[in-house]
């Protein structure tokens, strides 16, 4: 057997287990193939995130997306920056009232950047302008 039919076969058991126990399946396709998130994208995540473990270790590892590192999450909710990485890997999960918590901050941050991003314009800048007017001789 081939080296490429080998991790084919690999990737399927994986599916597979995948959708034995429920995980979801998403985050294999994440992993396989690098999918950028907006902003938006991400508070909507957070705004629909059902209590689902896997899902909250996602959020908070990706917290940098709302500008939100996992230090900065350790220090708002008053926990070791180790124990917010072990939540980010999936190793271990706060009380499910402290896991509310901790994605309706994340989905503040994002509204708030989202919003941000969205009243922001370009400043204009006047020598540019004026200089392209200008006809060439």
């Amino acid at each position: 057997m081939s080296q490429d039919n080998v991790l084919t076969q690999k990737r399927k058991e994986y599916i597979n287990n995948c959708v034995l126990h429920g995980w979801m399946f998403w985050r294999f396709a994440n992993e396989v193939r690098k999918v950028m998130v907006t902003i938006e994208q991400y508070r909507h995540l957070c705004a629909e995130w059902n209590g689902d473990a896997v899902e909250f270790s996602w959020l908070v590892q990706h917290g940098d997306i709302a500008g939100v590192s996992q230090r900065a999450i350790a220090a708002e909710f008053e926990f070791a920056p180790s124990t917010v990485s072990r939540w980010a890997a999936g190793e271990a999960l706060p009380h499910r009232r402290v896991q509310k918590l901790v994605v309706g901050a994340l989905e503040k941050k994002a509204r708030r950047l989202e919003q941000a991003c969205a009243s922001a314009f370009l400043p204009v800048k006047k020598g540019i302008d004026s200089a392209r007017s200008r006809p060439q001789a």
